[in-house]
């Protein structure tokens, strides 16, 4: 709403200007809409793996694409790590919801030091980050039990976070 507030346009059109076209995106795309028909900007981003991806690669690459710093750095480094305690990995975030991932701004730190992040969507699609490995993977399959407990039994992401971790490896 602030975005919207202070920019008169919508989400989508904001980001279509300052992300879509820079980055060449080959698709539209979009959020979904709450009940008041208004972007839901947390979270309901739909767009191709081959979009997401791209975004995972301009955040690998500290906001530059293709010789364009199209999102400034110093936002990158900070929105990649916590920036409160509470909010680092193994930490209780959400009523008594513990975690093995930290958070960002948007984007999902797992535990171990490694530079990595996550976007994480609501069904357990991620875009993985990987910075010291050139690394960017992209998942859209969808987990129908993610977020039906507070459990890695349902969730699953410290398993996607490993076997992610596992295809990168054997690049090495």
């Amino acid at each position: 709403m602030l975005l919207v507030g202070a920019t008169g346009r919508s989400i989508s059109d904001y980001m279509h200007e300052k992300l879509c076209e820079p980055l060449g995106m080959e698709q539209p795309s979009y959020w979904l809409l709450d009940s008041r028909n208004r972007e839901m900007a947390f979270a309901g981003l739909n767009m191709t793996a081959r979009d997401f991806a791209k975004l995972g690669e301009l955040y690998r690459n500290g906001g530059m694409w293709r010789d364009r710093q199209v999102v400034p750095a110093e936002w990158v480094n900070a929105s990649t790590k916590p920036d409160a305690p509470h909010l680092a990995p193994g930490k209780t975030m959400v009523a008594d919801r513990v975690t093995s991932l930290g958070y960002g701004y948007q984007w999902w730190i797992p535990g171990g030091h490694r530079g990595e992040f996550s976007a994480i969507g609501v069904y357990n699609q991620f875009v993985y980050v990987d910075p010291s490995r050139g690394a960017v993977i992209v998942k859209l399959s969808a987990n129908p039990a993610y977020g039906t407990s507070k459990t890695e039994k349902t969730n699953k992401e410290g398993e996607t976070i490993e076997a992610l971790r596992a295809i990168v490896r054997q690049f090495d």
